[in-house]
């Protein structure tokens, strides 16, 4: 006997239809899965839905927090999955692989493992897993297993045989279905917590009243107010977005950061305007005190790294003192010269380590969602060893620093200074030359296989 739980009417509907030409018996029962009593059941077919928190309305939100144990900021996949290994000794899930490294998603998987493990956990490099807009993997998770290896296809998941399958249940691959590599980090690396503080950026709960254009004059245009008139010191330079950050020495913004010292003069009228029309009352402002104080104490990181990448990624010099957005990373350098920082985090095994570990959100738009404890926990070189070396590395920031990087990675990697950086980047953490030539490989094939997907996503959209 099928049960099933589905909140959405249409889904309901065709759920029951489907089955029922399929002669099964299934019951479909119209519910919130989050409120609703689950039945007793020997397995759980799931395929959550992958929706970030921040598009959560509060009350759901809330419900959702409540029914799994799971803080507020999981996303929903994950409170469901959570609800799933717990009603039943198996289930199958359609897992976003953004769950195994978001830090929400950490106490789903310690009690995964605790609980049990993953028999299964099979990926497809043809055309993605599933039809989905995320990057998403089959799980299946099994009350008191061992766990096992996570298995790559080289075909849609549809188009494996039975006998592959099988042979995937026990663990075994095929020439179709490999095991996946484990990459240890490098004997002669060290996180980059140990180089450095890592810190988001700044949230500032509403850019279209913080960011502003410079229109000259002390004049400003505000996406939410129009023109604003400010004293000089209420609005700082910014960095609003990768694209502005041409090379890792270059930049050209465009927006200023409305940042007050005090809220006196022209400042306290733009201010009232923010509560006039409800800035204050946002979450992420009302949670501050003042509201609009943005980075209390706090001046521009000397190094910033992208919080989302795309087919560019590099450590970014801020030798302008630009305030960062939060799709940068704010990076305080211990140990080492930011130049040389930023050099760093622009080699190719670097690169590898932070993608690897990334949040894969594969849908329209090709990016790589990096988490300020992914990017924290990044094997970098050990900074006395890299500083042993300093005069070959400033050879290359000449070469590199201001050098255009576009979104032609192959054209990137190929760059002469480009492969003498990673080359030695990995000979001073222990990587020989095939291994290092192994990591720009994989960092390609993982960025066009992103990008390819995002153009099955956009194909199949337009055709809908």
């Amino acid at each position: 006997m099928l049960r099933g739980i589905e909140v959405a009417p249409l889904a309901v509907l065709a759920a029951r239809t489907r089955l029922s030409l399929l002669g099964s018996t299934a019951r479909v029962l119209r519910a919130n899965a989050l409120e609703a009593p689950w039945p007793e059941a020997g397995l759980v077919l799931a395929n959550p839905p992958f929706l970030r928190h921040e598009r959560l309305p509060r009350a759901e939100k809330a419900r959702a927090a409540r029914a799994s144990g799971l803080s507020r900021q999981a996303d929903l996949s994950a409170h469901l999955s959570a609800l799933s290994i717990r009603r039943a000794p198996v289930a199958a899930l359609v897992w976003p692989r953004a769950l195994d490294t978001a830090r929400s998603a950490a106490p789903l998987l310690a009690e995964a493992r605790a609980r049990g493990g993953f028999a299964v956990r099979l990926r497809s490099r043809a055309a993605g897993s599933f039809a989905a807009s995320v990057d998403t993997l089959l799980a299946v998770w099994v009350l008191g297993h061992g766990g096992s290896p996570a298995f790559e296809s080289t075909v849609p998941l549809s188009k494996l045989s039975d006998a592959e399958a099988a042979a995937l249940a026990g663990g075994a691959g095929s020439a179709r279905v490999r095991a996946l590599e484990v990459r240890s980090a490098p004997r002669g690396a060290v996180p980059l917590a140990e180089v450095c503080d890592v810190r988001f950026g700044l949230k500032t709960g509403c850019n279209a009243f913080f960011h502003l254009v410079p229109m000259g004059g002390g004049r400003y245009r505000s996406d939410l107010a129009g023109p604003v008139a400010l004293a000089v010191g209420d609005a700082m330079p910014l960095i609003a977005s990768l694209r502005e950050a041409q090379a890792p020495a270059v930049a050209v913004p465009t927006r200023v950061l409305f940042r007050p010292v005090r809220a006196e003069g022209l400042a306290a009228r733009y201010l009232a305007f923010g509560e006039r029309v409800g800035v204050h009352r946002r979450p992420t402002c009302s949670g501050r005190n003042p509201w609009w104080r943005l980075g209390a104490g706090r001046g521009p990181a000397p190094v910033l790294y992208p919080a989302k990448i795309g087919a560019r990624a590099f450590g970014f010099l801020n030798s302008l003192g630009l305030f960062e957005d939060k799709k940068w990373h704010a990076l305080f350098p211990r140990g080492l010269p930011p130049w040389l920082l930023a050099l760093v985090l622009s080699s190719t095994p670097v690169r590898l380590a932070v993608e690897e570990a990334a949040r894969q959100l594969t849908g329209a738009q090709a990016i790589a969602d990096v988490d300020c404890r992914v990017l924290a926990a990044s094997p970098v070189p050990r900074p006395e060893a890299a500083l042993a070396h300093e005069r070959a590395f400033r050879g290359l920031w000449e070469a590199l620093g201001w050098d255009p990087v576009t979104t032609d990675l192959e054209a990137m990697l190929a760059r002469p200074a480009q492969s003498e950086l990673d080359r030695l980047v990995g000979a001073i953490m222990g990587l020989g030359a095939s291994e290092v030539e192994d990591r720009r490989r994989a960092v390609l094939e993982r960025v066009q296989d992103r990008l390819g997907h995002a153009a099955a996503v956009r194909r199949a959209a337009a055709g809908a």
